[in-house]
């Protein structure tokens, strides 16, 4: 077996001179670096140079012997890296060659006698540069057979044909028209929460002159009832009285919840509309209030969210038996505000305004 060594120059190796101009390069960097060393070093008023001096006195001997030291170095430092080469087998002996165009019709026999570079000249219907170039099968990279992944499991389309697949057929299921669903099983998408929620006057479909008759039946209790009570007092009666208008235990107007029992001497739910007194209207300052009151709670501008779904009131100076009866919200001015126990807490009724959007957003 013939072993030979093919070297490769590298294109991207260093020439000498740029080998040369990288060292000089360096050498100006130290010496730059020691200059600036030495600068520092006499400014903090070391003495380095005389250091320096009296050390070289000492140590003459060394340094004579200093050049020859480095010479005997630089000789033993190889300019140039190695360069990279590959070994190549050659066979010796009879080749067997196939495929070749230059094949004649006899093969020459190579003897072992000849030297190696005969041998390559006697094949000469062979590429000694090919032969040398082939990799011999024990120096040929092994490479691990790739396993091939685990298919994922295949997805059956609903108008994928199983046959093919062998797969079970698919029975398909299908629910008769009769089965639906009924209308109050589907659960309804909650209000956005941005969304305002109906007004008063929405969920009574009030419009036009009924809206009208409504606002001036609410001016009225507010008027005759806590006109001399700070705003919020009165918009808490305005707002008992809607409450029982979406009660379902009061009539489902405005109108009808303020003069209930109103031919019944004082025996009717709000004191003005049955205690035979004036109605006059002598300030007007409190009934543009009132107005104004009315209006904005119909439109579900104003709600009071102590109040809540409270239904009744009375003064604090009085003390109705029915109170034993009742869970108190809040009071507001001279007025405590009730809601009866057995109608539960009210979570049910409606809500409006700014408290309503408050509730939307908590959901």
């Amino acid at each position: 077996m013939l072993t030979r060594s093919i070297d490769f120059i590298d294109p991207f190796a260093l020439t000498i001179e740029e080998k040369i101009f990288r060292a000089a390069k360096r050498a100006c960097i130290v010496f730059a670096i020691a200059a600036l060393m030495l600068t520092a070093l006499d400014l903090a008023d070391i003495r380095s140079v005389e250091n320096a001096a009296d050390m070289i006195q000492n140590n003459r001997q060394r340094f004579v012997d200093l050049p020859n030291l480095i010479r005997k170095g630089i000789q033993s430092i190889a300019i140039a890296a190695p360069s990279p080469y590959a070994t190549a087998m050659i066979p010796r002996g009879e080749i067997a060659v196939t495929g070749s165009t230059r094949r004649t019709a006899i093969e020459p026999r190579i003897t072992s006698d000849a030297s190696p570079v005969a041998e390559l000249a006697a094949a000469r219907y062979l590429d000694a540069v090919e032969v040398a170039m082939e990799s011999p099968p024990a120096l040929t990279k092994f490479e691990p057979p790739l396993v091939a992944a685990p298919a994922p499991a295949l997805m059956i389309l609903a108008s994928a044909d199983p046959a093919p697949l062998q797969l079970p057929p698919i029975t398909p299921v299908s629910l008769p028209m009769s089965a639906a669903l009924p209308l109050d099983m589907v659960p309804l998408p909650r209000p956005a929460p941005g969304a305002p929620p109906p007004s008063p006057a929405e969920l009574l479909h009030l419009e036009g002159k009924a809206y009208d008759k409504a606002e001036r039946c609410l001016a009225n209790a507010i008027y005759f009832e806590a006109r001399s009570e700070p705003v919020s007092g009165q918009i808490a009666v305005a707002q008992v009285v809607m409450n029982r208008a979406f009660s379902g235990f009061y009539p489902n107007d405005v109108c009808g919840v303020v003069y209930q029992n109103a031919y019944r001497h004082l025996a009717c739910q709000f004191t003005f509309a049955c205690d035979g007194k004036s109605k006059a209207i002598n300030e007007r300052g409190a009934w543009a209030r009132a107005n104004r009151i009315a209006k904005q709670t119909l439109d579900g501008q104003l709600y009071v969210a102590a109040v809540g779904p409270s239904t009744h009131y009375h003064a604090v100076y009085v003390h109705p038996n029915w109170v034993r009866e009742m869970r108190k919200m809040a009071r507001y001015g001279i007025h405590n505000f009730y809601r009866p126990i057995a109608w539960g807490n009210g979570a049910e009724e409606p809500v409006w305004g700014t408290a309503a959007l408050a509730q939307n957003k908590k959901k």
